[in-house]
């Protein structure tokens, strides 16, 4: 650790902060509060250049290193015990080139900060329903999102990148490196700034659709009986849903978040009102708005830290036997407000991937995400026995409806078979892996080949 604190000291432009400095646990802090991993030194480069020279010494010098981009990560892969944290949130730049349809983005960005400046411009890009996450560990693992039926997932808009490679060289990155970021986020590179596609978005329809939940476990079953028949005669990609459960006044509530993307908001109020006749509604607050505003509504909704983990198992279908197992779960969880749920659906009708990647989950499934969350450690714990049951119950069902990929930023690294979640990419990883990072010099990533 000199030989980098020597560098530091004779590049005093790089910002960086130590254990016992003032603004030292307020950089480290994460999301979640059980993760007390405590780095050696946080170091925040401005620019490509500060970012280069940093990583050609901690390569060197052999000094072991994380990325931190926004820092979400539920279980804390972002950050060592006594190594040195790259923090990329100072590079959080947003440049739009309205004619390509473009804009490039900042490695740090946060979902949030991007919503804002692309509003300016009248546009947007996929995102997902948590706007405090990094824009970038979110599109590079997959990204699932409300807008992934009308626009595909967040790796589907990524056409560029401009890295840090494993010798601490900066590059383009090439097709072959570009397939590896697109699923395979910062395994083979630090990514500098990626080039994303955006689309222009003036209003949407947006909104929580609440139903009257007294016997949940019927309105579960009737909402989904009626939405498989809505399916049959297919659903426009611009409408976008998230089913939850959210705490109302009167208790647990069975919800969906929609979102209707397209300009045609006629279209869209007609959609809209299919959704509610789903089942009996209680609330309806779906109005007209920008995705932005949504976001900064549905912000406020989300604790910025907390005891937290997630279970994220994965299904074809939402059979009877699935939603049985939900709404049981739902009805029986202990009473306190402090938990998540939520399910995201990668229709058949989702742009399919238009260009190479190493993500593999492209079928028609559900993912469906268990939060246990609290701001009181004994809380926590009393739902983290709840939502493991709920888990365990959800991976009993059919084995042949359970989706097999696991979703690698919602995954502990012990359930990761990553023979599994790549497929037949799998070597194709592998092999750019090899290519560009033979001495893994990126090992602390989230995928570990």
């Amino acid at each position: 650790m000199d030989q980098l604190r020597h560098f530091l000291a004779t590049n005093s432009q790089i910002r960086h902060s130590s254990p016992g400095s003032s603004d030292f646990e307020a950089l480290r802090e994460q999301v979640v509060i059980q993760e007390t991993r405590n780095p050696g030194i946080i170091v925040r480069p401005c620019t490509i250049e500060e970012l280069a020279s940093l990583v050609k010494v901690l390569t060197t010098n052999k000094l072991p290193f994380s990325v931190r981009a926004g820092g979400h990560d539920i279980f804390g892969r972002t950050q060592i015990e006594k190594g040195v944290t790259i923090d990329m949130r100072e590079i959080h730049h947003v440049d739009v080139n309205k004619s390509s349809h473009t804009a490039r983005v900042g490695g740090g960005i946060t979902i949030m900060n991007l919503l804002q400046e692309l509003q300016k411009h009248d546009l947007t890009t996929p995102h997902p329903v948590t706007p405090s996450v990094g824009y970038t560990g979110w599109a590079t693992h997959g990204g699932y999102g409300i807008l992934s039926s009308h626009h595909g997932l967040g790796v589907d808009q990524i056409v560029g990148a401009r890295v840090v490679d494993a010798q601490g060289n900066i590059c383009d990155a090439d097709e072959d490196m570009l397939t590896v970021i697109r699923g395979g986020g910062g395994s083979v590179a630090i990514i500098y700034e990626l080039i994303i596609k955006v689309y222009p978005s003036k209003k949407v329809l947006a909104g929580f659709i609440i139903y009257e939940s007294k016997d949940l476990t019927s309105t579960a079953r009737l909402y989904h009986d009626n939405y498989r028949n809505l399916k049959i005669d297919s659903i426009p990609p611009a409408l976008g849903l998230y089913e939850t459960v959210i705490h109302a006044p009167e208790g647990k509530s069975f919800a969906t978040v929609l979102m209707w993307s397209s300009d045609d908001l006629g279209e869209g109020q007609q959609w809209v009102d299919k959704i509610i006749g789903l089942a009996p509604v209680a609330v309806n607050n779906v109005i007209e708005t920008t995705i932005l505003a949504f976001n900064e509504m549905t912000a406020e909704l989300v604790d910025k830290t907390a005891y937290a983990t997630i279970f994220c198992p994965g299904v074809y279908d939402l059979t009877a036997e699935v939603v049985d197992v939900i709404s049981t779960y739902i009805e029986n969880k202990p009473p306190h407000p402090g938990f998540t749920f939520g399910i995201h659906e990668l229709r058949p009708e989702a742009p399919r991937e238009c260009r190479k990647s190493v993500f593999n989950a492209r079928d028609p499934h559900f993912l469906i995400e268990i939060i246990p969350m609290s701001s009181s450690r004994e809380i926590f714990d009393e739902l983290l026995v709840w939502a493991q049951g709920f888990n365990n119950a959800l991976r009993k069902t059919d084995p042949d409806n359970i989706y097999p990929i696991s979703y690698i930023p919602l995954t502990p690294n012990e359930g990761l078979d990553f023979k599994v979640i790549y497929g037949n990419r799998y070597e194709t990883l592998k092999r750019v892996k090899e290519q560009y990072d033979p001495d893994n010099v990126f090992k602390h990533a989230l995928v570990q080949l």
